[in-house]
Order: structure tokens, then sequence, then C-alpha cells
């Protein structure tokens, strides 16, 4: 991001101040920069891991900056920037409680958009783009009376570009450029004192070539590769314009003297998705994971049953995403997709590889059914209907699936090793007391008692029978045994997979919470103990409304709830809770579990 401060907000606790340079009059007005300020408990759930012990050690007054360069759209209001994930997803709390009815007194997060001369105009955030990263937002007045967008014209390899970026400014320097010199503590006690507080920034600007244009199989213009003479990561959500002003694109990121940024044309359908909803706009969800044929191997084909032809004919073809698994309960196993498979169309379009397949998914959009053409081993081609679903973090959502069926299977895997070893033990006991037996009725059987002689046999008989349950147990413990630390590497890998999707966060997931005075947020970590590895989920109690029904339950922040009604909280994160009128929570309280009664307030 262009610049990532964190202030310490002076008495009033008040958030630092923004001010940009003025000494660079060249930049284009469509380019503005966003102010995002965010304190209080949206800054803990932030900041803060689920388990640690936030809410009687943080400091309210503490406040994060982030800024960004934002484009202005052609009504002259509307504004595309890349926030953060994490904050875009703060901000998309407000929205869920003004539905639910109960949200927290106070705005405590703060967007402000500053223009090139200086001018600051309040903004409310819109929605998030999960397919592009990309926010909408709204300013409170017109920004510019831009009228009609500069056109783009058709992009050159090798043509000028410029990319503009909010960046740090030396206090002294911007304070040449300031014709109002900050206030001294005597004459705005509750304000900054001096130079205190005050964040400065300029808007920079530096030239760049187009050097590759990346289109999908729709043909629309996707992402674009720009050279410029020294990329760097503060110039990601950068604006790229043209020299006539027009929209090139967004920069996603930066490295050595390359910039990659999203095409104009995305930014747009970013701004459209999230415009036509009003609110957020997740991804569609398929639920698999894969490779490009072209990037995988004739192994893994063999090893799900293609036949050796039939491999060779596909690398050959370098075409096509094979998959490598598929999410247990996922729209791709509901439709019956299966490691091995090969996609080669979706709809009417091609897929080459990984990328092609996600442009497409993000074109058709979630909630829809989709056409899958794929190759199965020892199939003909195969047409198959799959219903897409949403999430506003696929790959997240998949590794989640996948640990939580491992988690299960490891489970079931433990309690049939535990019976096995309970019946090895039952049978040891038999085969003593059967010994003893044996032994008794040993010298009645020599002196000829026939009572004591079919006692003795059927102790002998029902001896060689328990041996032979004892080899049988000991083969099934020792399989089950070899399952356990293979279902234990599983979970490990897809507890890896789960860290590596994100921030272990799958967005805002408060709501069966918010009837009852609680705000939370939907969690997913990992936890190692004893060389073990578990993943735990839940809504983690971030605040509660004192005099609550949460508050007289007991409910405290910090607390996760694993459960509700007995059902795992992750059923219920987009549903507003059980309509019972007392609910069931299962809470995980540092480190034990407890369990709380709800009493659903009357209406």
């Amino acid at each position: 991001m262009p610049a990532n401060h964190a202030t310490q907000a002076p008495r009033s606790s008040q958030p630092a101040g923004a001010r940009s340079s003025r000494r660079n009059a060249t930049i284009p007005q469509p380019v503005v920069a966003v102010v995002h300020r965010l304190r209080g408990w949206r800054l803990r759930a932030l900041v803060a891991p689920p388990d640690a012990p936030i809410a009687a050690t943080f400091d309210e007054s503490f406040v994060r900056t982030n800024i960004v360069a934002g484009f202005v759209l052609g009504d002259g209001r509307s504004v595309v920037a890349r926030l953060p994930r994490a904050e875009a997803e703060m901000l998309s709390l407000p929205a869920l409680y003004r539905e639910a009815g109960t949200g927290p007194g106070g705005d405590e997060s703060t967007l402000v958009l500053v223009k090139a001369d200086g001018e600051r105009i309040g903004a409310r955030f819109i929605g998030f783009d999960a397919g592009t990263g990309l926010s909408l937002l709204e300013a409170a007045a017109s920004v510019f009376d831009r009228g009609a967008e500069t056109s783009a014209a058709p992009l050159v390899i090798g043509q000028r570009v410029r990319v503009v970026a909010p960046l740090p400014a030396a206090a002294a320097a911007a304070a040449e450029a300031r014709p109002d010199p900050a206030p001294a503590a005597s004459e705005n006690p509750d304000g900054p004192v001096g130079d205190a507080g005050v964040l400065y920034m300029s808007l920079g600007e530096i030239d760049g070539r187009l050097k590759e244009v990346r289109r999908t199989p729709t043909g629309r213009a996707a992402a674009f590769t720009i050279e410029v003479e020294r990329a760097s990561p503060e110039w990601a959500g950068g604006v790229v314009l043209s020299d006539a002003g027009a929209l090139v694109g967004i920069v996603e990121g930066s490295g050595g003297r390359e910039s990659r940024l999203l095409s104009a044309e995305a930014v747009r359908a970013a701004a459209a998705r999230v415009q036509s909803r009003r609110a957020s706009v997740p991804q569609p969800w398929l639920g698999a994971r894969g490779d490009s044929v072209a990037d995988s191997n004739q192994k893994f084909l063999l090893a799900q049953g293609w036949p050796r032809e039939q491999a060779g004919e596909l690398m050959r073809r370098q075409k096509g995403v094979v998959l490598t698994a598929v999410a247990p309960n996922s729209p791709a196993a509901r439709a019956g997709l299966r490691p091995g498979d090969v996609i080669e169309r979706i709809e009417n379009h091609e897929v080459r590889d990984v990328e092609d397949m996600s442009w497409i998914l993000r074109e058709v959009g979630g909630n829809r059914r989709a056409g899958f053409s794929i190759l199965r081993a020892r199939n003909s081609p195969m047409l198959l209907r799959v219903e897409l679903s949403e999430s506003q973090n696929p790959a997240f959502e998949t590794a989640h699936a996948e640990a939580r069926a491992a988690e299960t299977e490891l489970r079931r895997a433990d309690l049939l090793m535990r019976r096995l070893n309970e019946s090895i033990r039952q049978v040891d006991e038999n085969l003593r007391a059967l010994d003893e037996t044996i032994v008794q009725t040993s010298l009645a059987v020599r002196g000829g008692d026939k009572a004591a002689l079919a006692r003795h046999e059927q102790a002998v008989s029902q001896v060689a029978a328990l041996r032979r349950q004892v080899d049988e147990n000991r083969v099934r413990l020792r399989d089950a045994t070899a399952n356990l630390m293979l279902l234990t590497t599983r979970l490990g890998e897809a507890a890896a997979r789960l860290s590596a999707a994100g921030t272990g966060r799958t967005g805002p997931a408060a709501q069966p919470l918010f009837p009852y005075g609680a705000e939370a947020m939907y969690f997913v970590g990992t936890n190692t103990s004893e060389g073990a590895t578990i993943s735990f989920d839940g809504l983690m109690v971030y605040s509660v409304i004192p005099g609550s029904a949460a508050d007289q339950s007991g409910l405290r922040s910090g607390d996760l709830v694993e459960t509700i009604e007995g059902r795992p909280s992750f059923e219920w994160r987009k549903s507003t809770g059980p309509a019972s009128p007392e609910v069931t929570l299962g809470v995980l309280r540092e480190g034990k579990k407890q369990t709380l009664k709800l009493k659903r307030p009357v209406r």
C-alpha cells in the first residue's frame, strides 16, 4: 500500500489529520488520496489474534491510518480504491449493524478523500469486490465535475502511462506548502500540538511503459504489466492513467522494474457489481483445487486412473485444468466433480490454465449454475452442471472444508483405534481367565472327570478362537495406526493451506449474535499441542452491549462461540440465528469449554 502509518492520537483521541502537499500541480483531477482511520473495537478485531486478552489491555485512543489512491468515476462521487482486504471487511460491518438494528453507537472508522489541492471530502464505504480486491466509496459531495469520462484509446504495447499514488512526505517540506501553520496548544487545547498527530503526504507520479496485456477467454482485457524505472511496493493501489487522463488500471503489486495492474475494464466491472448490490460482492466458490495440465505431470494422471495413452495425449495438448482435490460438501463435490477430472471448458469458453478458469468463474459470478465440460479417465467427455456458491475467500473456504473433513476423519480413526485397543485388552483378560481354567481342569481330566474334560476342551477351543481374534485385531490396529498417521499428515497440510489462504478470517459473520447484543467476527485458526495440529473455528466476540441478553448470560469479549444450538457456528454465519426463545452456546474461554444460555429478546 502507498503508505501505512499507525499514530497515537493526541489528547481528545481524535484521529490524526492528513494534509496533501500542493507542490505538485500536474496531478490529474480523477485521482484523490483515500485516508482511512480505524480505531476502537474494529481495530482490535483487525490487529489482535483470537486468543489475545484484548478487552482489558487495548488502548482505545490508538488510531491506525492508511492512505491509498482512489480513482473518481464519471459521476464525480463514486471512487474506486484498493483498500487492504481486512480493512474493507471492517468497513462492511456498519451495514450489517443497521440491518440487525443492534449496532454500537458512534462511527469508529473514518473515510476522507483528499484532493491534490488539499481539499477534504467525507466518504462512505459502499462495498468490497472480493474478486478484484477493490472497494467502492461514495463521496459526501461531488469531488469533481467531470462530465463524461475520458475515453481510452486502444492500448499499444510500449505506450507511455503514468502511475499516481499518495506517498509519505517529509514534515518540513510539506509545511512549506501549507498556508496555515499547525495550531499551538494554547490556541486549540483539544487539538494536536504543533505537528503532532498530523500525517504529511503528497501525490506522487512516475512514468511507465505498457509491456503486456492479458485477456480473459471472453476477450476482455483483464490485467496489464507495465515497466517502470523503479517499482516499489508503495505503489500498490496506485492509479495508472494514459497521457490523455484516461484510466488504464489500478496497480495490484510491484517488483523489480515491473508493476502488475487490473485493467480499467476490470476496475469498472468491479465497481458496477458493487454498485448494483450496494453491498460487498463475494467471489464464486467452486470448492476444488487444481493445476494447469501444462504444469502437471503424467505420474499424477496415471495415479488417478488415466490410461497411459490418454494421459500422454493430455500432456501433449497442454490445455485445461486437472483437479487435484475436491473439498467435501462443496459445489464441485455436489456436482460430481472428482480429483483427476480435467476441466476443458466452462460455459462456451475454453480453459487453458488456472488463471483462465479464475477469470471465467469471476465473469460467471456466484449463485449461478454453470456448465463444465470435463474429461474423465476411461470416460467420454462429460457435461456437468455446477451450482456455484459465493465466498469472500474461495481458497480459504476450500481449505476450511478440507480441514474440517480431515479433522472429522481423524476423530473417527482415533475412536476406532481406542475401540480396537479396548477389544484387545478385553481379549487378553479373557485369555488369562481361560488359561486358568485350562490349568485347573488339567488335573481333573487326568483323573477321568468327564465334566472337567468338557470344560477343558471348551476352554482350549475358546483360547484358539480368541488368539485368532487377537491376531486379526492387531492387523486392524496396525492398519488403523497407519491411517491415523496419514490423516494427521492430511490435517497438517490442510491447516497449512488454511493459514496460507489468508488471515484466518472469512469476513464479517456476526449476524447470529446481533439480536442478543453481541458483536463478533468469524475466525478460523490452528493450534499445535503435543505434536498434533487441530483447527478451530467460531464467532470471536469483540463487544458485548451492557445490559443485553448476551451480557446477562455471561458472554464476554474474547469468547469464541464454537456452537449454536449444538451446530457449528460456521453453519450459522450467514443467518440471523435460531428463532427459539432460549439458545444454547458452546463457548471456548481461556482454553476451557463451557455452555451459556441466551434468552432471545422480546420484539
